[in-house]
């Protein structure tokens, strides 16, 4: 038999008339599928995760088992409705302690629309979610058989200041955790939930690890499951699972879309991690052109060089394809200082002259090549790399980064000054004579 669950702390609720979830005695929770594109993607996310082989054991214990979708009574009675099943995962507890928390300083997918994305932004401003990278949904403490719980409404939640969140975090794992705000959280059971090679922490930092590796998933708008037992005075079972996967796209996915131009930044009305689409009404073969790079730069500068990158900001029709592009001029004798893409790598192309082109790895190993016309380089992304006109004439060298903002983290020339400047162009061009594939331990200022 199905029924509301008991230990729901956030999320639509099957309360008052509406649909929400329901759990029945064999320890199966049934989440109806909401009848927009996020109902279908999460059951592709589910159906992808379950069946990953890529996905490692240590990292499947902390998602719910999934069992499929199943047609069941809608808990407000409407009749029969899809349902994801999915792993009850309180149905082994008595009387957990459970705290969900929505990750992310950005809670909306690529590609919402406008309207969305202005009530997501909404939402996180005026919780922590700006602020401190997450927010608290909801969450119940179990206090004693006497007290029962301690379960705030979603009213109170929302209030939480960053200093709230910091004292509700300590109320969770204390034994005398209470609505009174005057009273000092005791913390009895945060080396036990929180600390230990088992705690919560521990569990995070492995989630951490694996999230930074994979390549398979984008995770947007996911929430942080945190639950503790506690046993005659003591704590046990602390647990953390992830959950709401709506959002969740695979990084390999097609694109929803033929084309997503940006607007222009006076079209703009909100300001978000990226660029929105254009009115695809308003799309013309003008936004997938741009004649920004037909002319040389402006040299005239210490270093004799300039370097334009056109991003999706510039060129509107590079959104969401991951690209940019860039016009490298140098005079002779000119230098592009060292500098770094921390989003991208770069292919360059000497369409004209005779550059040195090198970078230096993490290693501090020293990758250096002369390029003549027609010649191609790689810069890999993040690593320091830096161009020199080494001919006789005017270069010009073309560009093609892998993100439509590659960012860059620059050393300009006039913060040493023309002599260090100098110096270093008469390093890489004694290195270029050497035509070594590689050297060690490179120093390109100072002694």
């Amino acid at each position: 038999m199905l029924k509301v669950p008991a230990h729901q702390v956030a999320g639509h609720q099957a309360i008052d008339g509406r649909i929400g979830p329901l759990v029945d005695d064999s320890g199966r929770f049934y989440k109806p599928l909401q009848s927009d594109e996020r109902g279908a993607n999460e059951v592709a996310f589910y159906t992808s995760f379950s069946s990953n082989k890529k996905i490692p054991d240590h990292i499947r214990r902390f998602f719910p088992v999934f069992h499929g979708t199943q047609l069941v009574q809608a808990s407000d009675g409407s009749g029969m409705c899809p349902h994801l099943v999915l792993q009850d995962l309180v149905s082994s507890h008595i009387n957990p302690s459970i705290m969900d928390i929505k990750i992310g300083t950005r809670t909306w997918p690529p590609r919402a629309s406008e309207d969305y994305i202005a009530k997501c932004l909404k939402k996180d401003r005026e919780s922590t979610s700006t602020e401190l990278g997450f927010r608290i949904s909801g969450f119940q403490i179990y206090r004693s058989k006497e007290s029962g719980y301690w379960k705030p409404n979603k009213g109170y939640i929302r209030s939480f200041s960053a200093e709230d969140v910091r004292v509700i975090l300590r109320k969770f794992v204390s034994s005398n955790a209470s609505v009174d705000s005057d009273s000092d959280p005791d913390c009895a059971f945060a080396s036990t939930v929180y600390g230990g090679s088992n705690g919560i922490l521990a569990q995070l930092l492995e989630l951490k690890a694996w999230f930074e590796d994979q390549t398979i998933f984008h995770f947007y708008t996911c929430s942080v499951l945190m639950m503790f037992e506690k046993e005659l005075g003591r704590s046990s079972g602390a647990e953390v699972k992830l959950v709401d996967f709506a959002h969740v796209v695979e990084v390999d996915s097609d694109s929803l879309q033929d084309t997503c131009p940006a607007p222009t930044p006076e079209q703009q009305t909100i300001f978000i991690n990226g660029l929105p689409c254009k009115n695809p009404a308003t799309v013309t073969a003008s936004d997938f052109k741009s004649t920004k790079l037909n002319q040389p730069g402006d040299t005239n500068n210490l270093d004799r060089s300039f370097t334009a990158i056109l991003s999706a900001l510039e060129f509107p029709g590079l959104n969401t394809l991951g690209l940019a592009v860039a016009r490298t001029d140098l005079e002779v004798d000119g230098l592009v200082m060292p500098h770094s893409h921390p989003r991208a790598s770069e292919i360059f192309y000497v369409s004209k002259g005779v550059v040195i082109a090198g970078f230096i790895d993490t290693q501090n190993q020293f990758f250096q090549r002369t390029l003549k016309e027609g010649d191609v380089f790689v810069f890999p992304r993040g690593l320091l790399h830096y161009c020199l006109n080494s001919g006789f004439e005017s270069a010009v060298g073309f560009s093609v980064l892998n993100s439509q903002n590659p960012g860059l983290v620059g050393i300009s020339g006039a913060m040493f000054g023309s002599e260090v400047t100098k110096l270093l162009k008469l390093r890489l061009i004694s290195v270029a004579k050497l035509e070594v594939d590689r050297a060690e331990n490179v120093t390109l200022f100072g002694d």
